[in-house]
């Protein structure tokens, strides 16, 4: 039995007359009929008691048309209900974002997202990529946002849609001597006491990588998930630190100078989402937003097409991973 089925059945039940219901239902009679029969046959009963002179629907076949006319109505209720939420916004989203994130735009972004679309309801978690990503991966997160590092792999079980493209910078003390270039390499600063964000951000395996590629291991004397701490320890002189470069310029301090890194370091953000799971409208509107906003107020160095279709392969340099305006 389908949809259809019911639907020719409601329909004769209603005309009375096969010749009628099939000029309705622009079918031929033979199929009608024959429609009808498979129906009887499946059901084990009989639904119409056919004569010459009357069409009377059967104990089971009044039976049968209450329950068709309420499915029906059920069915057509679903493209009714998406169509709703469709045309009026209606959705909710749980979205990961790192608070290094929250802090630099992200925050603002969603206020605005509400403003413009009240009916979606936005669940927000401050953690780091790693944490997304389980987050994804178990289901609990609908939507993330992180950075994409080429020293860790990404669950192959997730899609990473490239966003922005940005670099880190060295975080240093005023009254270190090299304070007065604009920029350095990262072995003049190996004896330096180093303080960083901790495991839980893909930054931290990104700047142990950087430190070994020049030939040692950074003497990390303290870690954290706030940013503003480390700021805070390297005013006070107590370290050197690799930060988001947007971070730093957002957020002054009298003592504490940016200088970019020679060997380059990237800070890459993405969309994390998990394969093979349906976006619902709601992300896609928060996606699409998400892009627009950050074109209009230029935080980052480069924003990205938001192509569901592209994900990115672990090369910034490779036009395949990703699509620019």
């Amino acid at each position: 039995m389908d949809i259809r089925q019911l639907e020719y059945f409601t329909e004769l039940a209603k005309t009375k007359n096969f010749r009628k219901a099939s000029e309705n239902l622009h079918l031929s009679q033979p199929a009608l009929s024959k429609s009808i029969r498979l129906l009887e046959e499946e059901l084990n009963t009989v639904l119409i008691a056919r004569t010459n002179k009357s069409f009377e629907l059967t104990d089971t076949g009044e039976a049968l048309l209450r329950k068709a006319v309420f499915l029906l109505q059920q069915f057509h209720d679903i493209y009714k209900t998406i169509e709703d939420v469709r045309l009026s916004n209606q959705g909710e989203i749980k979205i990961g974002i790192p608070n290094i994130l929250g802090f630099l735009c992200y925050f603002e972004l969603i206020c605005e997202f509400q403003k413009k679309y009240p009916g979606i309801k936005i669940a927000v978690s401050g953690e780091g990529t790693k944490d997304i990503n389980a987050a994804l991966m178990a289901e609990r997160l609908d939507l993330g946002l992180g950075m994409l590092s080429e020293n860790v792999p990404i669950p192959k079980d997730l899609q990473v849609i490239p966003l922005t493209h940005d670099y880190g910078v060295m975080a240093v003390n005023t009254s270190k001597s090299y304070s007065e270039l604009d920029s350095i390499s990262i072995k003049d600063v190996k004896d330096e006491n180093f303080v960083l964000v901790n495991e839980q951000y893909l930054l931290y395996d990104d700047i142990m990588q950087l430190c070994m590629q020049a030939g040692f291991t950074p003497n990390v004397t303290a870690k954290s998930s706030q940013w503003d701490f480390l700021l805070k320890m390297v005013e006070s002189n107590f370290g050197v630190s690799i930060l988001p470069r947007p971070l730093v310029e957002k957020n002054p301090l009298p003592h504490v100078k940016a200088l970019t890194i020679k060997e380059g370091f990237n800070w890459d953000i993405g969309f994390f989402v998990l394969k093979n799971r349906p976006r619902t409208h709601a992300m896609n509107k928060f996606m699409q937003f998400t892009v627009e906003y950050l074109e209009a107020h230029r935080e980052f160095r480069y924003v990205y097409y938001a192509d569901t279709s592209v994900e990115w392969n672990g090369d910034w340099n490779s036009k395949e991973s990703r699509e620019s305006r």
